[in-house]
């Protein structure tokens, strides 16, 4: 018999990570990673879905819910199925719990991770972790009665874009003036970052059909059998060679060594021609993700380098 309850959990996070994916994806100042399993001193924590951005992260935790769903002031929380009422786990103490083992990981790594400023080593301490609980768009939310403190945290499905830009708005802005005393990860740590968590993300198990088959981020990209990377040149004088890979305001891009002119390091995907692609840094190596199939082509150029790759 289908397990009617995990296919319908599974579809609220392909469709929480189809919105992170569509609106985030091709932003750099985002990295969207899903269904993380972190096992740190003895214990272990799923996290559905965790956004990296310039000053932390957002740990998201999906739940399925079609009927109502009501929290009293202890934090308890309860929803409805057929008329009767049933208790459940707080998905914000669970996230809560979640990020405690993030920070775990994270600061167990930190040397890996982050740099040094003014010599001294970079840590996790002083970094953003907000939670989001985002739930299905048919629930029913008796906001009127749920503590403050918790309602601030939930939003439905169809929100959760908008709560993701109003939690990282100020981040995101370099003439917001808290980001002069908070802590903000360069590019290069962001990166790191990445590629460290991406090693704990497990893959969706599901076999709801391909409607649902929505987040790129959830497939793990493929790279490209045979694919000869991708050769690139400057917009202004054409220049093959003396190029380096950058990062700015706008996202990745080559720069001319001959010119000095900025190139924009964005192309459709040589596979099948989709322009749903996402540029991605992985130590000096340069790559083309596509998010329509999956593929990962090389491209002929290096972060910084000066030449282009063999």
């Amino acid at each position: 018999m289908p397990d009617y309850r995990r296919m319908a959990g599974e579809k609220q996070e392909s469709q929480v990570s189809y919105f992170l994916d569509r609106y985030f994806g091709h932003d750099d100042s985002y990295r969207i990673l899903n269904n993380l399993k972190i096992e740190i001193n003895g214990f272990t924590s799923q996290i559905d879905h965790l956004i990296i951005y310039k000053a932390g992260f957002i740990v998201i935790e999906s739940k399925s819910i079609q009927g109502s769903v009501r929290v009293n002031s202890a934090g308890e929380w309860e929803r409805s199925y057929k008329d009767q009422w049933f208790g459940i786990a707080s998905p914000v103490q669970q996230a809560a719990m979640q990020i405690d083992n993030l920070k775990a990981l994270l600061r167990d790594n930190s040397t890996q991770l982050l740099g040094k400023l003014l010599g001294i080593q970079k840590g996790f301490g002083l970094r953003q972790y907000k939670t989001v609980i985002a739930i299905s768009s048919s629930a029913r939310l008796d906001r009127d009665n749920i503590p403050s403190d918790i309602s601030k945290h939930i939003v439905k499905s169809e929100f959760l874009v908008e709560k993701v830009k109003e939690l990282t708005e100020a981040s995101n802005s370099g003439l917001k003036s808290f980001a002069k005393s908070e802590p903000r990860f360069t590019c290069d740590e962001m990166e790191r970052i990445f590629e460290f968590l991406r090693g704990y993300q497990q893959p969706l198990e599901q076999s709801l059909g391909s409607d649902i088959k929505l987040a790129g981020s959830v497939v793990e990209p493929k790279k490209t059998q045979n694919q000869p990377a991708i050769r690139i040149c400057c917009k202004n004088c054409g220049e093959t060679s003396a190029l380096s890979a950058q990062y700015g305001r706008f996202g990745y891009y080559i720069r001319c060594e001959k010119c000095l002119t900025n190139t924009a390091l964005k192309q459709p995907c040589p596979a099948c021609n989709s322009s749903s692609t996402k540029t991605r840094k992985s130590k000096s190596n340069m790559y083309l993700d596509c998010l329509s199939c999956h593929q990962s082509v090389l491209y002929a150029v290096e972060w910084g380098a000066g030449s282009t790759s063999n």
